[in-house]
């Protein structure tokens, strides 16, 4: 096309069976390339993009903050093998004491971890894209996955100890399985090394959480089937390498379950046991799948449901068209033996799905993150084959998913916190483009008051006690009252033998600003979960009164501080207004 820019070029080869002159299919002009390049940047600036408006408009929970008080610790010279409480989920608090060593401690460092480990796995995502499909369909994928769906975007801004390092360890055990399964990999030393990094990503998976054998079992099918069809080669030292690599990987978790007998096998009680495996697979069909999509929007805490993007009636429409052209897609790589191990990942998702008894939690579809890497590269490969037949170029065929999927995400964003505006009435943190680099400022003033007022040890409710450690841990210990939100027992430990520990609650006139701030209504003494009751000022200063124990209150920000003189035993104090241990 003269004075202008082809979009495509076409070119004609000579077919000597009918003596003819072929086009072949088009291919994407120097022009188009410099456009898809642009696009992509412009996609990836506006996935991190999102990511640091998130960071910069929601302050972090405690369940976060308990993330950065054990990397604190850790660069302290501590070793926890799992999140303070509990017998699984581990690693990811190292790679957070690690950026805190280099950036200082934060809480958006703290956020700006997972945003990283997430970077890491799309760049993973398209390493196993290219070696599955094609270079294109593997920078589509991982662009895809980048900015579609919105709960993972958001899920990417909050720490929680052990689930983005988990999945960049799944994605390094696929892309390594399928590295050695092709058996071109050359020399031996390099097979080796291959080895090792597959039983080392295999073993620290395993630490972070048991979820990685969502990845494991596809990858070991995918090794089992090359070798009994001769397709490679192992030898015994290569399985040595990798047991060796995966115990060492898996170090951490075989030590705390030595020492504990074995506590991370035991069952651990869930809010809601009775779920038995259908019920979970209705969650995942119901819920999870279509959040996963981006046809439902993430749900509130709580909530009994959540909208669908074009309604429930056309969003209903679009998610089995959705499936059945997923299922469809699956069929064609079965018949055309490509891609076999992402059949089997999906074979083996449902199943683990159903048995986990942590997956009737459905609002943010948390426990299927691992899907969505796989889901990006079925869809970017399938509309790619569904367009090829079409004659068109293949740039196109990876801008139509990636397009698609960040509309939704777009439109998700439009509609939720932390992006939207909140209520000018109850919240500071209000207009579509407010930000601050440190959302909670807000504790801070309040552990500076505090501390500045002599007091060093106090009890609070779960929800504000450890993001205050967080932010003024070197001058001031606090802890929950109430023994069974405890997190951390020598914190406990040390408030209880203070002779005078203070009572932190929020000023009532203030608890509409901080349950928005927060996300949580309950943040005095004593609850933590739905249906607790939360012990009052009014409540202690009572309990003191009749005890004939003098008091004073400090007022700090939104929050007030009940001083008694003397030690207040906690839990008979919150066992008597009905907050048993």
């Amino acid at each position: 096309m003269a004075g202008g820019w082809a979009l495509t070029t076409t070119t004609e080869t000579f077919d000597p069976g009918s003596g003819a002159l072929r086009a072949t299919p088009p291919t994407p002009s120097p022009a188009l390339r410099v456009l898809a390049l642009g696009a992509v940047v412009l996609v990836a600036a506006l996935g991190l993009l999102l990511r640091l408006w998130a960071l910069g408009r929601w302050p972090v929970s405690s369940d976060e903050a308990i993330v950065g008080l054990m990397a604190k610790e850790i660069l302290q010279g501590h070793f926890f093998a799992f999140y303070w409480g509990q017998s699984y989920g581990g690693g990811e608090p190292y790679v957070v004491a690690a950026l805190f060593g280099v950036f200082g401690r934060s809480p958006f460092v703290l956020g700006l971890t997972p945003v990283l480990l997430d970077a890491v796995a799309a760049l993973l995502v398209w390493r196993i894209g290219r070696r599955l499909f094609s270079p294109m369909v593997g920078a589509g994928a991982a662009l895809l996955f980048w900015v579609w769906p919105e709960t993972y975007l958001w899920e990417s801004t909050l720490e929680y100890g052990f689930r983005w390092l988990a999945l960049d360890c799944g994605l390094v055990v696929l892309l390594t399985a399928l590295r050695l399964s092709d058996g071109t990999e050359r020399p031996a030393k390099r097979v080796l090394l291959g080895w090792g990094v597959l039983g080392l990503a295999a073993g620290l998976g395993w630490w972070c959480t048991p979820e990685i054998a969502y990845y494991l079992l596809p990858a070991a099918a995918l090794l089992v089937w090359r070798l009994a069809h001769r397709r490679c080669a192992v030898r015994a030292r290569d399985l040595a390498t990798a047991a060796g690599a995966a115990l060492l990987g898996a170090l951490p978790w075989i030590w705390a379950n030595v020492t504990s007998g074995f506590s991370s096998l035991a069952s651990v009680s869930q809010p809601n046991p009775s779920y038995p495996f259908f019920e979970h697979l209705k969650v995942l069909g119901v819920h999870v799948l279509p959040t996963l999509l981006g046809l439902r929007l993430r749900a509130a805490a709580g909530s009994p449901s959540a909208p669908w993007v074009f309604g429930t009636a056309l969003g209903a429409v679009c998610y089995v068209l959705v499936l059945a052209g997923a299922v469809a897609w699956l069929v064609a790589l079965v018949r055309r033996r490509e891609a076999l191990v992402l059949v089997a990942f999906v074979v083996v998702f449902p199943i683990g799905f159903a048995v986990s008894p942590f997956t009737w939690f459905w609002a943010d579809a948390r426990y299927a993150i691992y899907l969505a890497p796989v889901a990006s590269l079925l869809a970017v490969s399938g509309v790619g084959a569904g367009l090829r037949r079409l004659a068109r170029p293949e740039v196109s065929a990876v801008a139509l998913p990636v397009a698609a999927g960040l509309g939704l995400t777009l439109w998700a964003v439009s509609q939720l916190i932390p992006y939207t505006p909140v209520d000018l009435a109850v919240s500071p943190r209000a207009g579509w483009f407010s930000w601050q680099a440190d959302p909670t400022g807000f504790y801070r003033q309040v552990a500076h008051t505090l501390a500045a007022d002599g007091i060093h040890d106090a009890y609070a409710g779960y929800w504000v006690a450890y993001v205050l450690d967080l932010e003024e841990r070197d001058h001031l210990v606090v802890t929950p009252g109430r023994r069974r939100y405890v997190r951390y027992q020598p914190y406990a430990d040390e408030v209880a033998a203070s002779t005078d520990p203070a009572w932190i609650f929020f000023q009532p006139a203030d608890h509409p600003v901080l349950a928005s701030l927060t996300g949580s209504p309950l943040l005095d003494p004593g609850c933590a979960a739905q249906g607790d009751p939360c012990l009052s000022p009014g409540e202690l200063e009572g309990w003191l009164a009749l005890h004939r124990l003098s008091y004073r209150v400090v007022l700090a920000g939104y929050f007030e501080a009940v001083v008694p003189s003397g030690r207040v035993p906690a839990a008979s104090v919150l066992a008597e207004f009905g907050m048993p241990p």
